[in-house]
């Protein structure tokens, strides 16, 4: 049976539900995007970091973007191999790593930025400009709130179990 949405009955108000089914579609989307981009999705996010300085070095980036240490360290060597950043020195600490963008890193990404903006405008096309700035906004302040407090999943998790036991 389907909503008046088309939803299937009862995951109309199944918030994980919903949230997957958009997640979903924006992913595989995307992954087809930037399936030419070395390091794909993850290497996009890189060089998106490195061009935007949102890290001190490169633990920190891995650690912003949810990488494991060791897989950073292959996607960057891959991203240095395609000229799309470099490994500089932090002036700040000498056993550190700082991963900056090249000019070629630069334009890649410009390019893939562009692409990755008409597949948010495909995923959001059900809702008008006004309600796609409401919605970009809204996930802007859940995704601030969750890592402003340590984005720490096990909280929810205790919060959950917590209401079970009620």
């Amino acid at each position: 049976m389907k909503t008046e949405h088309g939803l299937p009955a009862g995951f109309d108000t199944n918030l994980g539900w919903l949230m997957g089914q958009v997640f979903h579609a924006h992913l595989t989307a995307a992954q087809h995007a930037l399936a030419d981009f070395p390091g794909s999705q993850r290497g996009y996010m890189v060089v998106h970091a490195a061009v935007n300085g949102c890290a001190r070095n490169q633990i920190d980036m891995a650690n912003q973007l949810g990488l494991d240490r060791t897989v950073m360290v292959y996607l960057v060597d891959q991203l240095v191999a395609a000229g799309l950043v470099e490994r500089m020195p932090d002036p700040n600490d000498r056993r550190s790593r700082v991963i900056v963008a090249t000019d070629a890193g630069r334009a890649r990404l410009a390019e893939a930025a562009r692409v990755l903006g008409l597949v948010e405008e495909h995923v959001l096309r059900a809702l008008d400009p006004d309600e796609r700035g409401r919605f970009r906004d809204m996930l802007r302040r859940l995704a601030a709130h969750h890592l402003a407090n340590g984005g720490n999943e096990h909280d929810a998790c205790v919060v959950a179990e917590a209401v079970a036991d009620k």
